[in-house]
């Protein structure tokens, strides 16, 4: 998981250019992605499905998941492909990175958004896309998990603001006849080779970093524990908090993020909310924090600041992890994701791919909103249909992971 980003937000709106987009797609498939992200393929299917389904008028939302650090080249070759146009919400801390990245963007219908506050301007403009823009052909998609969480075989439970979005377009068309579809999008990236080697020889880097030792010819399993172990307990000693103690791993990971949470909750005095994740609890103290670190006026507290986003970001890299994800399907996939994320969390930057990958993308049942208008209670509407997107996406790419013909597939 990257660090946050606490600049102060300034919204960057889209400028589409036919010329510049044709042209980068193409670099895209032909350079970029097999070059820069080492992604070989991109097969795409069930894209029959959707022309079938939307009908003139009709505004269109993908909703992928977001596995990897690639997803964004390689949904744009799987639109490519597909012959379709889209504009892509992005955090706004991506267009900060690199100005040639942001312009590129933005020439393709990128716009950024602001995840830590209410963006109005963001909100607008995916509104305007969905209920003015769809009839030039302009779809929009919005990658609900909000975050890189490198467990590809397994959905992050998604935000529900991009089913807000959706059934508020969705009843502004309806007044005129028109439609809002969801196309939920399963994306899934495998290793084309045996990679076992390199990935032992990244193990035992990633327990030297963390000064343990490993059995490079044992289970990647134990090794991944041990090291993962290591730095939790480094994390946590460097922070003077406490140890948790808990017999299995899922438990002890949650005793962990639960002790930086709430020491943070007690230095920003807020209380969570009953039934409310480790990630919920990171959100709320996080805008808290944006707002601190953003606000001139508070100076004074920048430097606290910093340190409350410190353990933010340690809290929500504990809670990111499931502590199951490789041992329930110890694939070649899942130990690679595993050693990336680890690898990411204690230096703080995407790792570089390690080998040749091939993508996967499946444009899944899309969904008419029509029906979810008649709930009575926009909330329940919303969750309704969030958990409906959430679980589709799933089974598309469970239906993937079972197709995949290549080694990343493999039990190790």
């Amino acid at each position: 998981m990257l660090d946050f980003a606490d600049q102060p937000y300034r919204f960057t709106p889209p400028a589409p250019n036919r010329l510049v987009a044709f042209i980068f797609k193409r670099l895209n498939y032909r350079w970029y992605l097999p070059r820069k992200q080492r992604i070989t393929s991109v097969t795409v299917s069930g894209r029959d499905e959707l022309i079938h389904a939307r009908r003139e008028g009709d505004a269109v939302l993908f909703l992928p998941n977001h596995p990897t650090h690639s997803d964004a080249a390689i949904f744009i070759e799987a639109q490519r492909q597909a012959g379709s146009r889209t504009r892509m919400m992005a955090a706004y801390d991506v267009f900060l990175r690199s100005r040639i990245d942001a312009w590129i963007m933005r020439k393709l219908g990128a716009f950024s958004v602001d995840r830590e506050g209410s963006d109005q301007r963001s909100m607008k403009e995916a509104m305007r896309t969905l209920t003015e823009l769809s009839q030039s052909g302009w779809a929009l998609t919005i990658f609900p998990e909000g975050n890189v969480y490198l467990e590809g075989e397994r959905v992050t439970p998604f935000n529900d603001g991009a089913s807000f979005l959706a059934l508020r377009a969705a009843k502004e068309l309806a007044e005129s006849g028109r439609r809002v579809l969801i196309v939920p999008v399963s994306i899934k990236v495998t290793h084309t080779t045996d990679q076992r080697s390199t990935l032992i020889q990244a193990l035992a880097r990633l327990a030297g970093e963390v000064g343990v030792t490993i059995d490079a010819q044992g289970s990647p399993i134990e090794a991944l524990k041990t090291i993962g172990l290591a730095a939790m307990h480094r994390n946590l000693k460097q922070r003077g908090l406490d140890q948790p103690q808990a017999e299995d791993l899922p438990t002890l990971i949650h005793a962990a993020a639960d002790a930086v949470l709430r020491d943070l909750e007690r230095k920003l005095d807020i209380t969570p909310k009953p039934g409310d994740t480790p990630i919920d609890r990171v959100r709320a103290a996080r805008r808290i924090i944006h707002e601190v670190r953003t606000d001139t006026d508070r100076a004074i507290d920048h430097a606290a600041a910093r340190v409350w986003a410190d353990q933010a970001m340690l809290a929500f890299r504990f809670a990111s992890y499931s502590g199951r994800y490789v041992g329930e399907r110890p694939t070649l996939d899942r130990v690679a994701e595993t050693i990336d994320k680890l690898d990411e969390d204690l230096h703080g930057r995407w790792p570089t791919p390690n080998a040749d990958r091939a993508a996967f993308v499946h444009f899944n049942t899309p969904i008419d909103l029509t029906s979810y208008l008649s709930e009575k209670r926009t909330r329940d509407a919303v969750r309704k249909l969030t958990a409906d997107c959430e679980a589709a996406v799933q089974a598309g790419l469970e239906a993937l992971c079972e197709s995949n013909p290549h080694e990343g597939g493999k039990p190790w």
